[in-house]
């Protein structure tokens, strides 16, 4: 059978999030959830999630925050307000070298922090990297997302969000979004490839969590591909309950029909018709191989 990584996103944001993903853990649903250290539940359910995962079958990253949410400590240049900047403007200041000028060190220290909490949380390095709104794919960030791994236990790997521009219009998911994504992801897979940082092959996932969307159907099309890929795929997701605090949350609405679908005898059925099944991300993967 073809094996796949299937990460949960946004572990500790709000309750239903991290709700929602530990049953489908405990349901052996997920083999990998990424942890915002910036969340307000990440302390309160790290344990649960811990206890969750105690077989060793899914991996636990750090979902790196640059965006939309408080930092770990004052960000003077980036968050003056105390609150990080939204994807757009972050992408804007990023290709205007504002970041490089002003920021690359408070980008490396608030990396440090986030990870800080991480490790204070769970006891241990991540498994894994990634970023939230995907923000460690863009410039300087991903410099310091590299050699933050570079400093760490060999085997922590880095989500690549690349995927040639032929697939992703093969797909016909999210198309737009994921042509913009992929573009800005190429310099990093190039990098990951050149310091030989582990990572994924191909990655799908990516939609536009419109209302009229079906999960399922999504789903589908991400696993087909995965299989013909014949490479080792990474699909991420954001399932989760409702929230019941006035966190922010903007794909709040859609996170019921993604956990309703993953939680379905569906889901594995869909798996089953295709040979697939899900493994975590392997730490021997080599990068070169991506």
């Amino acid at each position: 059978m073809m094996h796949f990584t299937l990460c949960a996103d946004d572990f500790g944001l709000h309750q239903g999030t991290d709700d929602g993903i530990i049953e489908l853990i405990q349901a052996g649903r997920l083999n990998a959830v990424s942890c915002m250290s910036v969340g307000s539940t990440l302390n309160q359910n790290a344990g649960r999630l811990l206890q969750a995962a105690t077989d060793g079958r899914v991996k636990i990253g750090l979902h790196l925050t640059f965006t939309e949410y408080a930092p770990v400590g004052l960000m003077p240049h980036l968050a003056p307000d105390g609150v990080l900047p939204s994807i757009g403007t972050l992408i804007q200041q990023a290709h205007m070298r504002k970041l490089r000028k002003l920021r690359k060190e408070e980008i490396s220290e608030q990396i440090a922090r986030q990870l800080r909490v991480f490790t204070e949380t769970f006891g241990r390095f991540p498994d894994f990297i990634d970023g939230h709104q995907h923000a460690h794919i863009l410039p300087v960030i991903r410099d310091a997302v590299i050699a933050t791994v570079l400093s760490m236990p060999r085997g922590v790997w880095v989500r690549s969000c690349d995927l040639p521009l032929p697939q992703v219009l093969s797909l016909g998911v999210a198309t737009r979004r994921a042509v913009v994504i992929s573009t800005l992801a190429r310099q990093l897979k190039r990098a990951l490839l050149r310091h030989r940082v582990p990572t994924n092959a191909v990655f799908y996932g990516v939609n536009d969590f419109d209302p009229d969307q079906d999960f399922g159907d999504m789903m589908r099309i991400w696993l087909d591909a995965a299989r013909t890929s014949r490479k080792p795929a990474l699909i991420m997701c954001h399932p989760g309950y409702p929230k019941t605090t006035d966190v922010w949350d903007p794909i709040a609405a859609r996170r019921p029909d993604e956990l309703s679908y993953l939680a379905s005898e569906q889901f594995g059925q869909d798996m089953v018709a295709r040979d697939l099944t899900l493994v975590a991300q392997s730490d021997a993967t080599d990068a070169q191989k991506a």
